[in-house]
């Protein structure tokens, strides 16, 4: 990691998620440049359902690195997100920083399924009217093949089945390089002026071609399958994800299956991130032999 450069003081930045895929990146690379980070996450100590707690890490900080997390298991899956950027919101104001990096969906500002929740925490905040903010739109994840969707169960049976369109593309992108980037806005000495920073990714992939991919990468031969979101929702809810989540799931596959506009720029130097689809997946499959 680089120091910080000498014109940037040390600061601290309260990271929320430290322990997950993106969380981790932000915190180690803002430590390795001698920045004081305070994770929230439960194993932590810092539950994001203990008010005190969050009141306690906020305060004081220069700037936060904030997310709302999936709950799978929520009765209610809005009505969590809800609450918990009520609760940040509130340590936010209390603390008094004035620089936050939210992030968000690449389709947040179609206010439905899986993103309505950053979607809402985009409100929450700019109704705050903090000096410098930035919310990072960033566009599917790849690490959702292998947990979310789980590409390796299913590859066993050679058909990987999602209620996605398996012929349209669809912007991926990595944990990895989302904490670069917010990990870069938090520890910049000038902040971008622009509200809206779109992470595109590494690339555009069909379901089709990206379960080939991977397919691949693990030495597997695994054809792709759309399934109607009923066949999808009633699978999801076997294996003990609830009702709640899987419809906002079922309302994302259902925008992107007709074509809504996810991204408001087109592709570009400043919205593509240097982790190709199939870098991650060599790099996913020598972890799974590994393992």
């Amino acid at each position: 990691m680089q120091a910080i450069e000498s014109n940037v003081a040390p600061k601290t930045v309260v990271v929320v998620g430290a322990t997950s895929e993106v969380g981790k990146e932000v915190a180690s690379v803002l430590a390795g440049q001698g920045h004081k980070v305070r994770g929230v996450a439960r194993s932590l100590g810092v539950a994001l359902d203990d008010a005190d707690a969050l009141a306690s890490a906020f305060s004081g900080a220069d700037s936060a690195y904030v997310m709302i997390p999936f709950d799978v298991t929520a009765p209610d899956l809005h009505r969590f997100e809800d609450e918990v950027g009520e609760r940040l919101a509130a340590a936010i104001t209390h603390s008094g920083m004035r620089r936050v990096v939210l992030l968000s969906g690449l389709n947040a500002h179609l206010k439905k399924g899986t993103s309505l929740g950053a979607a809402m925490m985009e409100e929450r905040l700019e109704a705050l009217s903090l000096d410098e903010l930035v919310f990072l739109r960033a566009s599917f994840f790849m690490e959702n093949f292998a947990k979310g969707l789980g590409f390796v169960q299913q590859a066993a049976s050679g058909v990987f089945a999602t209620p996605f369109r398996g012929d349209l593309p669809m912007p991926l992108i990595t944990a990895c390089d989302v904490g670069q980037r917010a990990a870069a806005l938090l520890g910049a000495g000038r902040f971008p002026a622009e509200r809206v920073v779109e992470l595109h990714g590494g690339g555009y992939y069909a379901f089709e071609q990206a379960t080939a991919i991977l397919g691949k990468a693990i030495g597997r031969q695994v054809t792709y399958h759309a399934v109607p979101f009923a066949d999808a929702r009633e699978g999801m809810v076997a294996n003990g994800l609830s009702a709640s989540f899987a419809d906002a799931l079922g309302e994302t596959a259902a925008s992107f299956n007709k074509g809504d506009r996810w991204a408001l720029e087109a592709p570009s130097v400043s919205n593509t991130t240097p982790t190709t689809f199939e870098s991650w997946a060599h790099a996913f499959a020598r972890s799974q032999s590994a393992a």
